[in-house]
């Protein structure tokens, strides 16, 4: 029986040129979206640099940033409560949320069974994606006045209502939590497995190897976790603004109420007209938020590839 012979011309032109209209549409799309991207990126920090800049300038860096009264309507903006209360909402955070879940996150990886290292990473999964207005409702009808008993006991009548950076601490640090969780389970599952192997064949138990071995290789990517959790407390606006109390002033402990930037922005933005100084002093504040939280970002991720090398 004789072979079929296709008579079919073969093409010569090389595979490269035989593309389909297809490819070179989807590239330009592909670009455009990248420049649009890009480009928008640009326009927004470029206008807050300049607005913000022009703050900077009129205010002075001296009372914007160590000034300790932020009246817009009276001409000042001593920003120093704003500042207080977002470095202290956030280091308590860390501190009630995210050192807890660091240690969760090595109970989940090296110590929990499997069944429940997975409940509990979807069990995170899910908590990092609820919205902040629910958690900041939940706090305000909750933690608010739990607070007020706690700071009654604690103060008398120094802690009527409250609301304060004790709360917006606690409830930072139940919504960063999950994420921190998350990035440092992360961290240590990227361990070698050798390393496990050669701890237990030395007679160190499961929890000992997990502290001396497993936590000090992973630790870039738990400090790195850690940072992202604090800036993203740093910057939390409506679920803080629900339960800090929205006094601009240095608050006398924690269960007095006070302000952070995020918050302050959301409350002063109604009534400062574009072109005043007040709209633009708004304008310095965001950018020390935004350079802040750039400089964290930054270090995070020059520590994390440091640690790929």
């Amino acid at each position: 029986m004789s072979a079929e012979v296709s008579l079919l011309p073969v093409s010569s032109d090389p595979p490269h040129r035989r593309r389909s209209f297809g490819e070179p549409l989807a590239r330009l799309v592909f670009t455009f979206a990248a420049l649009l991207v890009l480009l928008s990126t640009l326009m927004v920090l470029g206008f807050l640099a300049q607005r913000g800049l022009i703050g900077l300038w009129a205010i002075g860096p001296a009372e914007l940033l160590l000034g300790a009264d932020w009246r817009p309507e009276l001409g000042r903006f001593g920003g120093r409560p704003l500042l207080f209360g977002t470095a202290v909402s956030a280091a308590l955070a860390l501190l009630l949320g995210g050192a807890p879940a660091v240690l969760a996150a090595i109970y989940s990886v090296e110590l929990a069974p499997a069944p429940a290292r997975r409940a509990m990473e979807r069990l995170m999964a899910l908590a990092a994606a609820v919205p902040s207005v629910v958690y900041g409702w939940l706090a305000l009808v909750h933690l608010v006045p739990a607070a007020a008993q706690v700071g009654g006991v604690l103060y008398g009548d120094g802690a009527p209502g409250g609301e304060g950076l004790a709360v917006s601490g606690v409830l930072l640090g139940l919504m960063i939590g999950p994420t921190v969780f998350l990035l440092s389970a992360s961290a240590f599952a990227k361990v070698p497995k050798d390393l496990r192997e050669a701890s237990l064949a030395l007679g160190a138990s499961p929890l000992h190897g997990a502290l001396y071995v497993v936590f000090p290789a992973a630790w870039r990517g738990v400090v790195g976790a850690l940072l992202l959790g604090f800036a993203r407390a740093a910057g939390e606006t409506m679920a803080v603004q629900m339960v800090i109390g929205g006094a601009r002033q240095l608050p006398l402990h924690l269960f007095t109420p006070t302000t952070t930037i995020a918050t302050q922005l959301v409350a002063d933005m109604q009534n400062a007209r574009p072109g005043t100084l007040a709209s633009d002093a708004l304008y310095a504040m965001a950018l020390v938020l935004l350079v802040f939280s750039a400089l964290l970002v930054v270090f995070t991720r020059r520590l994390l590839l440091g640690g790929q090398k």
